[in-house]
């Protein structure tokens, strides 16, 4: 069978391109893109296209409506408009033209896909009636996707060999089987059934699909699938009927579900890793918490101790999502792990845990010598528990956020660039006071830019004031709060990115805290 030869429009460069693979990996011929409308009357007439793909904007002196109408007057060589373009005036413009199809950008390819076979199946029509369906049936019959076509009163016209063997359909089917009855969606939990969406379909012609659906058919027969329901219109784009293509994702969904089973599993053994909330080293306290993104955490968080008199905490939020972060997160955790039969010295990087411009030089000197693939973002301090004091390094991460027993917050800005991005570093040390009822507060990037459900994000600043709202609550009750309100502003359980936030707060030799006493 020859491939149907197509001829793309398209002014952009990057979208011809990814066009022309596209219809190429499908079976299409493409033997050129052109830019303008000029270049495509003259090629229509050169290459003979079975079907031209045209945008309706492009360079030169006329538009894509103007080029279909010389097309179609010269060459007779349908034309399916694929265009961001849907205003009334544009639509108005194009209907004169007589197009075999109107796609919107950005496309679904098996929509595209079904509107060409459809524009190649009318234009073949007028020449040869019987020679178009064979053709038609034969093209239909070889795609990967079922293919269902129905008329306006909803009466099964066609199923292709792949629809009939996904849904153990016996063909040829008795007449005036209706395609209402032989398929329905699987209705939410505690519910029946529910009919396909035609209505929009065949009544006002708009394009419908549903991912990982699904499909029930009249004995019962489940599929999850992609489904597309496209409307089928006659030569002068009037709709006649349905077609419906739809793909079986059912293995693909169960290894899907084992993906998410598995990452979840992963998400729960680095929660795991994470101190215990609560956690006390001498007169400090921690408290905090950790949201996932969806595809594995980069962020890991530590509050331990040095010796009798020092205790250490980190942030780190690693450059990316996956396996790949995580891992790299929990190998700078066992990198911080100072070792007490080396004198509490971090051992492979050969640095004194409590010289935190020491620490995040060192593990610069490493990721950068390893080949600069890997990114991340450090907060590295220790506390001096008898001095009261506290020193840290911030290593291109937010800034950490102080706040005085008195109310006072200040926002500690002094820092370097990531580590692993270059081997010249010039960490520079903050060196606080760190009093009775201080508190320090580290969270990642990912918890200001959390976007809620119109992704607006939620912000330094109103991080900022939540913090300030909550100095006169315990420690463990301000995080909690915080963590409260980042999940009702995201309204969902899944994270684009890593959200973190700890606290670390100096409690007096007594073990009072600033306002209220921790639990």
């Amino acid at each position: 069978m020859t491939r149907a030869r197509i001829l793309v429009v398209e002014d952009e460069e990057l979208v011809g391109l990814a066009i022309r693979t596209y219809l190429e990996s499908v079976g299409y011929e493409v033997p050129t893109v052109v830019p303008s409308g000029e270049q495509a009357i003259k090629e229509a007439g050169a290459l003979e296209p079975d079907l031209v793909l045209m945008d309706i904007r492009l360079s030169g002196a006329i538009d894509g409506i103007e080029a279909a109408a010389a097309i179609k007057e010269s060459y007779h060589v349908p034309v399916i408009y694929l265009t961001a373009y849907s205003d009334t005036e544009t639509l108005k413009k194009a209907k004169v033209t007589e197009p075999y199809g109107y796609v919107l950008k950005p496309f679904d390819e098996r929509a595209l896909e079904a509107s060409i076979e459809m524009a190649l199946h009318k234009a073949a029509l007028q020449e040869d009636l019987h020679r178009s369906k064979e053709r038609f049936i034969t093209i239909l019959h070889s795609m990967g996707d079922g293919i269902i076509v129905a008329g306006m009163k909803g009466f099964v016209e066609y199923v292709n060999s792949t629809a009939a063997s996904l849904l153990k359909l016996s063909l040829p089917l008795p007449p005036s089987t209706s395609i209402v009855k032989l398929l329905k969606l699987a209705g939410n939990r505690g519910q029946g059934p529910t009919a396909l969406p035609l209505d929009n379909v065949l009544l006002s012609g708009i394009p419908t699909s549903c991912r990982d659906c699904v499909l029930v058919t009249a004995d019962g027969v489940r599929r999850v699938v992609d489904l597309n329901l496209e409307p089928h219109r006659d030569e002068r784009g009037v709709v006649r009927g349905v077609v419906l293509s739809f793909r079986d994702v059912s293995e693909p969904r169960k290894i899907q579900d084992l993906v998410e089973w598995e990452l979840q599993a992963a998400a729960d053994l680095h929660k795991g890793l994470l101190p215990s909330d609560g956690t006390t080293v001498g007169p400090c306290k921690m408290h905090g918490f950790l949201f996932p993104a969806t595809f594995g955490a980069g962020d890991i968080y530590g509050f331990h101790q040095i010796d009798d008199t020092h205790a250490g905490f980190y942030i780190v939020d690693v450059v990316g999502h996956g396996i790949a972060a995580a891992s790299t997160a929990l190998l700078v955790r066992s990198l911080l792990a100072p070792n007490a039969a080396r004198g509490n010295m971090l051992t492979f990087l050969g640095a004194d845990p409590r010289n935190p411009q020491q620490v995040v030089t060192r593990l610069n000197d490493l990721f950068h010598g390893a080949g600069g693939a890997i990114f991340f973002t450090i907060c590295y301090g220790m506390v001096d528990l008898a001095a009261r004091r506290l020193r840290m390094v911030r290593a291109g991460h937010p800034f950490p956020i102080l706040v005085r027993a008195d109310g006072g917050l200040q926002e500690i800005e002094v820092g370097c660039h990531a580590i692993g991005l270059s081997s010249a570093l010039d960490p520079r040390e903050a060196d606080l006071n760190f009093a009775a009822g201080d508190r320090l507060f580290l969270y990642s990037d990912g918890l200001p830019d959390c976007g809620d459900p119109m992704s607006v994000r939620f912000s330094r600043e109103r991080l900022v004031n939540l913090i300030r709202d909550t100095k006169g609550d315990r420690l463990s009750e301000a995080v909690a709060r915080i963590a409260q309100q980042v999940a009702s502003w995201r309204g969902k359980e899944s994270y684009d990115d890593d959200i973190t936030l700890f606290g670390v707060e100096m409690g007096p030799a007594n073990g009072n805290s600033r306002a209220k006493e921790e639990g």
